[in-house]
């Protein structure tokens, strides 16, 4: 699946189907992220079910913290 997160072309591993599915091929599974797939905020609650789809452009932020 193509796919464009963060800006940059992504070619998904066959697995990836779901925004969970993607943030554990990322590595970020269990992170504190923020995930936007094309301009609409997907809550952690909806990670595993929010399907993802070819051509999709993902956003993926990470909370860090800081003073």
């Amino acid at each position: 699946m193509h796919l464009l997160v963060n800006g940059k072309p992504f070619e998904s591993g066959g697995g990836t189907a779901t925004v969970a599915e993607l943030l554990a091929e990322l590595r970020l599974a269990g992170e504190r992220v923020a995930v936007a797939v094309n301009d609409e905020i997907v809550p952690r609650t909806r990670h595993g079910e929010r399907r993802l789809a070819d051509g999709d452009r993902v956003e993926v932020i990470h909370a860090v913290a800081g003073g």
